[in-house]
């Protein structure tokens, strides 16, 4: 490469260098607003993941605190929060005011979960089984099939509790052919739990019906 070439390839760097430095001046506070977006963003999302953190700490610390003491009241703050705190907040709610012989109060917080349409299912349903175990044999008729409906579909979380349930309000009714065809259903569910199966034998043996086990034996 001879001199004036080497020359011209300087100069033309300079050039590019200096129309770049230019650039820079014009359009760097963009990439300053770009960089400080960022920075920014990242700041905010760890400020406020460590303040839910705190938040949540806070209310695990109070609801132990409540069911500790008994005292239903201190978790009022908690149960207008929001779902899911606030469905969790109400449940335990529902169990202290139970153990301290409120089933009214109980029942009220057990329905506010189910009016809640933000509550997970599987709080919703355990709000209802609570409720028709509390409640069942005074509930409007309309009420109660709908809930145990609800309770007793396929995949329903709490089922064959709900079948126990229903069985138990059968009996109630004085309808023992229900409550038997009920209890017969649970003995052969592959889900039962020993206790389940040894309340629903008793029960089915109460009632003059077959639990199935010599047959199970056999």
């Amino acid at each position: 490469m001879s001199e004036s070439e080497s020359f011209i390839d300087e100069v033309s760097d300079e050039v590019r260098r200096d129309k770049l430095f230019k650039q820079f001046k014009k359009y760097g506070w963009v990439l300053g607003l770009v960089v400080l977006g960022i920075v920014g963003g990242t700041a905010y999302n760890e400020w406020n993941k460590a303040k839910q953190e705190t938040a949540a700490q806070l209310s695990g610390d109070l609801m132990m605190a409540a069911q500790a003491a008994g005292d239903a009241e201190a978790l009022n703050t908690l149960t207008t929060n929001g779902a899911p705190l606030s469905v969790l907040a109400l449940l335990e709610q529902a169990n202290l005011l139970l153990a301290a012989g409120d089933p009214n109060g109980a029942l009220e917080a057990l329905r506010a979960i189910t009016a809640d349409l933000a509550a997970p299912v599987i709080y919703t349903d355990l709000a209802w089984l609570k409720i028709v175990m509390l409640d069942g044999a005074n509930m409007p008729e309309n009420e109660r099939n709908n809930a145990y409906d609800r309770l007793t579909a396929d995949g329903a979380p709490y089922r064959l509790l709900a079948l126990e349930q229903r069985a138990m309000q059968y009996v109630r009714d004085g309808d023992i052919e229900a409550a038997t065809a009920e209890l017969a259903a649970i003995l052969v569910d592959p889900g039962i739990t020993p206790g389940l199966r040894s309340r629903a034998q008793q029960l089915m043996v109460a009632l003059g019906g077959d639990t199935g086990a010599d047959t199970a034996n056999g």
